[in-house]
């Protein structure tokens, strides 16, 4: 991993989109659950994102980089950004302090085009990422087209540090019933583990799902008195 600069790159960033007469420059990484600032923000991410989408890999403040990655989260990020945030991620991602990882995943995911699928799927399938590949795995339901999205979502709920968003998205990919047998396998394989409290818990989540549907499907608009009376009335 990179050294962490002594520049002040939040400032170097600021000014660049000044630069580029990005409004709300001056506001860049001020978010609103900052208690300092509670004024709403001009900030353009939309004009900023080209600036940086191209700033992004010479950054090596963590911070800089996080609220970078936090911006890089808008819609006008994809699928520019993906280059730029995978070449980060190959880097921080490897990082166990702090979030720069985890929200670098979060903005990769969001940014990454269909036929990037192998790239995701090799990193969500990488333990070397650990804990920040949460929510790339989270994100995998958008790739389901690709067969190897199912085969690796079946692997990952073995996976401690990625096994519960990936109990979510393989409930998108291949329905309830289907994730409940296959998140029983997980509670046989892994006895008494984290693991299988976490399958015990997505199960018990599904099924109270199921038997709500249940119940609104048996429930009849009309039942057989109501049908009787209506007949009567007539």
């Amino acid at each position: 991993m990179s050294a962490v600069s002594t520049t002040d790159e939040r400032a170097l960033v600021r000014n660049l989109l000044a630069d580029h007469a990005v409004a709300g420059a001056e506001d860049f990484g001020r978010f609103v659950n900052d208690s300092r600032y509670f004024d709403t923000s001009s900030f353009d991410s939309k004009a900023a994102t080209p600036v940086l989408i191209e700033v992004l890999p010479r950054l090596t403040d963590p911070g800089v980089i996080e609220t970078v990655a936090l911006h890089l989260k808008n819609p006008a990020a994809r699928p520019a950004a993906f280059g730029a945030l995978h070449t980060s991620f190959l880097t921080w991602g490897v990082a166990r302090r702090g979030r720069v990882g985890w929200q670098l995943g979060e903005a990769l995911v969001n940014a990454a085009p269909l036929r990037e699928t192998p790239l995701i799927l090799e990193i969500a399938t990488d333990r070397a990422y650990g804990m920040n590949r949460q929510q790339v795995v989270l994100g995998l339901p958008r790739f389901r087209r690709a067969p190897e999205t199912e085969r690796a979502l079946r692997e990952l709920i073995h996976d401690t540090d990625v096994a519960q968003q990936a109990m979510y998205a393989l409930r998108r990919v291949i329905g309830p019933q289907l994730t409940v047998e296959e998140l029983e396998g997980v509670r046989r394989a892994h006895p008494d583990t984290t693991l299988a409290r976490l399958a015990r818990h997505e199960i018990r989540k599904i099924s109270r799902t199921l038997r709500r549907q249940d119940a609104v499907a048996s429930a009849s608009p009309l039942d057989d008195d109501t049908l009787s009376l209506d007949s009567v009335s007539a």
